[in-house]
């Protein structure tokens, strides 16, 4: 008979139907801010591979002695752009005109519309891609049935961001996708973390974010008032101690 002190949630794998009973006192969160690109979703592998599609389909060999090349000059303009674009400095727009026209206009080629056509090809191959972080699956399966709420809070794109987690199989897994092109602010600004506490309903205390990105992800988090998972992967330097750090993400699973 089901206690009504207890949580009861309901996972269906294949034709098999079973609950899983949690009780509300072991739980001190609620709700798990989840960043989506690097820390659940390989960007960087999914990212390069839909730059190196693109460059073959569109023959950027004409203007680049090889792939790597291109990649080299488009990832260090883009992280630039991104961190501008982080900060309010520059429009979502700008970011997307600039990251792929910098690369030809470093080889003498200014060509505005093979530049947008290449853009749209990059973003529409990358949210058809699907390769996840080690371990990223697990987690969730875990959190889920651990009974969190889980949120995807995220500074990616809405037109790419819903096709990424649909087409890598984790939409079932979370409560609803907060982006900041919802909010007019990106991480780390407060004003999205609000937003985000607003949406899901929660008092900050019962919420920690689990991210990679150190400046938007757990600065942002904790200058809300949220405890953070940092999950330093590649040994980032820190400013402050968070609340917790991990380098996999299946060693959160000790925390949560």
């Amino acid at each position: 008979m089901f206690n009504k002190f207890q949580k009861y949630y309901f996972v269906t794998t294949g034709a098999n139907v079973f609950y899983i009973i949690y009780t509300f006192a072991t739980m001190k969160y609620n709700v798990i801010f989840i960043d989506l690109d690097n820390t659940i979703w390989d960007f960087e592998a999914n990212s390069k591979n839909s730059l190196c599609l693109c460059y073959d389909k569109f023959g950027y060999e004409r203007f680049f002695p090889d792939f790597n090349t291109f990649y080299t000059l488009y990832h260090q303009h883009n992280d630039l752009l991104w961190g501008l674009y982080r900060e309010a400095k520059i429009t979502k727009q700008e970011l997307n005109r600039e990251r792929f026209a910098f690369p030809l206009e470093s080889v003498g080629v200014k060509d505005d519309i093979l530049a947008d056509n290449f853009g749209n090809c990059y973003l529409e191959t990358l949210s058809q891609q699907s390769l996840l972080i080690d371990g990223a699956f697990d987690l969730l399966t875990y959190l889920k049935t651990r009974g969190y709420r889980l949120f995807i809070l995220s500074n990616g794109f809405e037109e790419v961001q819903s096709k990424k987690i649909k087409n890598a199989h984790i939409s079932n897994f979370f409560e609803d996708i907060i982006l900041s092109d919802h909010t007019g602010y990106n991480k780390p600004h407060a004003k999205i973390f609000e937003y985000a506490l607003q949406f899901a309903n929660v008092a900050k205390e019962q919420t920690i974010m689990i991210g990679d990105d150190w400046e938007a992800d757990i600065v942002g988090a904790k200058n809300s008032g949220i405890d953070q998972v940092f999950f330093n992967r590649t040994n980032k330097s820190t400013t402050f101690t968070p609340t917790y750090e991990v380098k996999e993400l299946p060693a959160i699973k000790k925390i949560l």
